[in-house]
């Protein structure tokens, strides 16, 4: 890498190391007529990505953020200050999705909007920084890559921080060697702005602007202490910008961190995650003949972009390991939070495909990209093999027979925020009296309201009312309270009618195995119908 020898526009105080050579490189060369074709790819990832929304369901870390963000932005703002925080993560994000929810009063069909412009803006961005790496190849490859990529077309549409972060990735690291190309006063403010954006929206930004200050150390090597003096004065700036938050992250480093250290637990699932990233959720590793030949080009494809891409790349492959490898150790190395990093794989593959001096080279990475990619789609076309269950659950219909129900005089009570999601849709629900009156007010039952619909601890605190019908409605609920007591209570004094099981997920024994403490039911939803007098 080959930095300029002076600072301009007032920061030529000499923090800047000397390259090699004693030249200096240009900015980035302004595309080509054709080469603004190119910008076709963004747009039809955007299209692909809303035309296919209606694939998924709602999963139950959208409906969560979402009803969290419905708050003033004073009141999430007062929660960090205090030191308290909101969520696993900062809160520009959710800022963000205030405004949006505001703008359109929340309606369903524009909840992913911003989402996809933030991944397909992604994957724009990154894909520039490969062409400074490998030229109009390598950023050509990139945008098929994500084009064609499994994990991002599941995770890069959904309303939470995940596409968000991975924009603010690819925006820092494209303003990281805008800088380093050309040192003026201009870039380093991006630099420190996109830089203070990530932080602010993910706890986890730290680490990756560290790898960002290990690169810019040892490119500089020759001048050390200059190099020193700027990432000290960088990380100043920073650090002053993020104290009104430091309370929130420093809860979260000693709270929030899961890590089991190094066990067998912790070993398979950054195993699970690595595959993932490849394969997406879409197929299960338990499904043998597609998981082993999956996992043996995941580990060709990794070896190639380490072994045979040019130094720079190279070097971004190894910060993606290293990241990798310390989320699995703390953790937290689940296919949710991993979009966050995988610019940085996205860039080493895309490079690797475009820059590669022997033909064999890039064959076999083809080859090992059409195993991986081939198997994701299989799986998501045949919504038969999914690791996780949550993509393919048929909240929408069973809301629709809980929405009739409810308009038959029935009672329903649930325990899932995706169900509750989409009967807040088709119910006309009165709003909760907390914010005011504005025309969005979250999802049932608790940020609005609607007769007759209840979760656990709102129809016990109404006293348990009944009506001739209850329809008890069981799904996954880590961020609700479980139905066990109004079962229990309707089971010993209702008659149950009937019952319907959805969803067979065949990992469970697999999942209670590995993810110990957590409920893995065999049924992901259960559907009970009661008889009251």
């Amino acid at each position: 890498m080959i930095y300029p020898t002076k600072m301009e526009d007032g920061l030529s105080n000499g923090l800047v190391p000397p390259n090699d050579s004693g030249k200096q490189l240009s900015e980035f060369p302004a595309a080509s007529q054709s080469e603004r074709y190119l910008l076709l790819f963004p747009l039809l990832l955007s299209a692909l990505l809303l035309f296919t929304n209606r694939w998924f369901d709602a999963v139950d870390d959208e409906i969560t953020i979402i009803n969290y963000a419905v708050k003033p932005v004073s009141t999430t703002v007062r929660l960090f200050i205090h030191g308290i925080g909101e969520h696993e993560h900062p809160p520009l994000y959710d800022i963000i999705l205030h405004g949006w929810l505001k703008l359109t009063a929340g309606n369903e069909h524009l909840l992913r909007m911003p989402a996809i412009c933030f991944y397909a803006l992604g994957a724009w961005t990154i894909a520039l920084v490969a062409k400074r790496f490998g030229g109009i190849h390598s950023q050509v490859w990139v945008l098929i890559l994500i084009m064609i990529w499994p994990f991002g077309f599941h995770f890069g549409r959904l309303a939470t921080w995940y596409s968000f972060c991975f924009l603010l990735v690819s925006l820092v690291t494209l303003c990281y060697f805008r800088f380093i190309a050309l040192p003026t006063l201009a870039n380093w403010t991006l630099l420190v702005m996109t830089s203070l954006a990530l932080i602010y929206s993910n706890y986890f930004g730290f680490a990756t602007l560290g790898c960002l200050a290990l690169d810019y150390v040892l490119c500089g090597r020759q001048d050390f202490g200059k190099s020193l003096r700027f990432l000290l004065a960088t990380g100043g700036v920073l650090l002053i910008a993020y104290l009104p938050i430091i309370g929130p992250f420093w809860w979260e480093a000693h709270s929030g961190v899961r890590s089991h250290g190094v066990g067998i637990s912790t070993v398979a699932n950054g195993i699970y995650g690595m595959y993932c990233i490849f394969i997406s959720e879409s197929v299960a590793p338990w499904f043998w003949f597609v998981s082993v030949p999956a996992a043996i080009a995941i580990a060709i494809c990794l070896l190639l972009i380490v072994w045979r891409n040019p130094a720079p790349a190279r070097n971004f492959s190894l910060y993606f390991l290293g990241l990798f490898l310390l989320m699995a150790l703390l953790g937290i190395a689940i296919p949710k939070r991993l979009l966050l990093i995988t610019p940085w794989l996205l860039l080493s593959i895309g490079v690797a495909l475009g820059t590669a001096s022997a033909r064999s080279i890039r064959y076999i990475l083809i080859a090992t990209l059409t195993i991986t990619t081939g198997i994701g789609w299989y799986g998501i076309f045949s919504r038969r093999l999914y690791a996780a269950p949550h993509w393919i659950e048929p909240w929408e219909s069973v809301a629709q027979q809980a929405a009739e129900v409810v308009q038959n005089q029935g009672t329903v009570i649930g325990d899932n925020p995706s169900f509750f999601f989409y009967l807040t849709y088709m119910l006309p629900t009165r709003s909760s009296q907390a914010f005011g009156g504005e025309k969005f007010s979250g999802y049932l039952p608790g940020y609005a309201q609607m007769p007759g619909v209840y979760d656990s601890p709102h129809w016990i605190a109404a006293n348990r009312p009944v009506t001739s019908t209850v329809l008890l409605v069981e799904g996954l609920h880590f961020s609700m309270p479980s139905n066990e007591e109004p079962q229990n209570w309707l089971d010993t004094n209702c008659s149950m009618t009937n019952s319907a099981r959805m969803v067979h997920d065949t990992g469970s024994a697999w999942k209670q195995q590995f993810a110990k403490g957590i409920d893995q039911p065999e049924w992901r939803i259960e559907v009970k119908t009661y008889a009251c007098k």
